[in-house]
């Protein structure tokens, strides 16, 4: 799966998160079931990669939205993420060969949530043990909300409202240890890129508002 970002709209960690979650859990309930998209995306899912892109001009951005199936989160003209249905990069096409990685560093994500976020969103958890470029960490984040998605219905159908924490290293090694009931989801990465194999790049909390985390997570 793409997910394209246009140049200089999402500048922190946190937004651009919250948008590449909700636009690739999208796309999956807008294409999966399309006859024309379905056999690519049941091939995906087993071993659901990722690959974070960068629109380095409006007119490459407006192609994209023009030319390319995809779901969109946010607004096209202001900070949006827009996921492409799953396709082997041999199929890319000439418009996502021009585009470039996802290299550019986002403001870093907080290590606690605001009190008074009353929203029932998912919370990621960032690990402090890896050091992961932006473009990983959206990617990482569109994995947990993916997996998210099925068990957390009522979320997913209100547009995945999430925030991205970045907590200390005690806080995460303590919530990773939580029964797997009590997790939404548990990204343990394949290692193919910036990390070794079965790091564990992102936990995510199930939907609720920020009240209702532990309180080494909240400001």
């Amino acid at each position: 799966m793409f997910l394209v970002l246009r140049r200089g709209a999402i500048t922190a960690l946190a937004q651009g998160g919250e948008l590449a979650g909700a636009a690739a859990v999208a796309c999956l309930r807008r294409y999966e079931a399309d006859p024309a998209y379905a056999d690519a995306i049941a091939a995906w899912r087993p071993r659901p990669g990722k690959v974070c892109l960068r629109a380095r001009t409006h007119a490459q951005w407006e192609r994209l939205l023009t030319e390319e199936p995809h779901a969109l989160a946010g607004e096209p003209e202001g900070p949006a993420v827009a996921a492409l249905p799953p396709r082997r990069r041999s199929e890319r096409g000439a418009l996502l060969e021009r585009l470039q990685a996802m290299s550019g560093e986002l403001e870093p994500a907080p290590a606690r949530a605001a009190g008074a976020d009353d929203r029932a969103a998912l919370t990621y958890l960032m690990t402090p043990h890896a050091a992961m470029s932006s473009g990983k960490v959206l990617a990482q984040v569109a994995h947990a909300a993916v997996v998210a998605a099925p068990r957390h219905a009522a979320w997913a159908a209100a547009g995945c409202p999430g925030r991205v924490l970045a907590p200390p290293a005690a806080t995460f090694d303590a919530l990773c240890r939580l029964p797997a009931d009590d997790v939404a989801a548990r990204v343990e990465d394949a290692g193919l890129t910036e990390v070794p194999p079965g790091t564990v790049t992102v936990l995510a909390l199930p939907p609720g508002p920020a009240g209702a985390l532990p309180r080494s997570l909240v400001a």
